[in-house]
């Protein structure tokens, strides 16, 4: 006889095997903050420590890390999405948004230009991918974003072809998505405690030396918190 398990089921089944066990609780992490039914804390990652773990250089790519754990009261559950995190540095530092894994390893391993056919009439056709972010305050201003355009032209392309080993970097790529992807934090609606990596763009700012302020923006409310910097 088949067997229908619930929505909830599934979704914990989902994400199951994916970010990392919490610690104890939230004062095992260097800072922590509580949101009405929720509490969050987060521990700064080396770029040393980052890149053992992850197996890339997230921090040369302009990256950081920071281990974030969600710890929901009994009995409630919270909705939670990568969307609802900003960093920033100083007091006058940009927030910026946590990063997809895919938008990580493309930074860390960029993908090769890619260049179309010349149309008739020696009309140049190639296609441009640029990737960065928009920064802006507490909130849910700002964010990393991703833009594709195509450029046309008169001139004949004259820009270098891709190095022939485009497949090894592209396995690379894959490879360091994977990794990120898999100890990322858990997002969806959490009933249990949950703990995984989010990854940052770089804020700007004058010094690291005062921690980064992180944030959480739920739906009802919102956690603050400075987290020192990693030692």
């Amino acid at each position: 006889m088949k067997r229908i398990l619930s929505t909830s089921l599934v979704a914990a089944l989902a994400m199951a095997g994916s970010g990392l066990t919490p610690r104890g609780g939230p004062s095992d992490y260097p800072a922590h903050a509580n949101a009405g039914q929720l509490t969050v804390a987060a521990a700064a990652i080396s770029a040393d420590q980052a890149k053992k773990i992850l197996g890339a250089g997230i921090d040369q790519a302009g990256y950081l890390v920071f281990e974030v754990a969600l710890y929901p009261e009994p009995g409630s559950e919270i909705t939670v999405s990568l969307g609802d995190f900003t960093l920033s540095l100083g007091a006058d530092g940009s927030s910026m948004r946590a990063a997809e894994p895919d938008v990580v390893a493309a930074a860390v391993v960029p993908y090769p230009a890619i260049h179309l056919p010349d149309a008739p009439g020696k009309v140049h056709v190639s296609t441009e991918t640029d990737i960065g972010y928009a920064s802006g305050g507490y909130g849910r201003q700002g964010g990393v974003y991703t833009t594709q355009g195509v450029a046309v032209s008169n001139y004949p392309d004259q820009s270098p072809q891709p190095p022939p080993n485009t497949a090894s970097k592209d396995l690379t790529r894959d490879q360091i998505e994977r990794s990120l992807a898999a100890k990322r934090l858990p997002t969806g609606r959490i009933t249990q405690p949950v703990a995984g990596y989010l990854y940052f763009p770089k804020p700007s700012g004058h010094s690291r030396k005062d921690g980064f302020h992180l944030a959480w923006f739920g739906e009802t409310a919102q956690a603050r918190m400075t987290v020192p910097p990693a030692k």
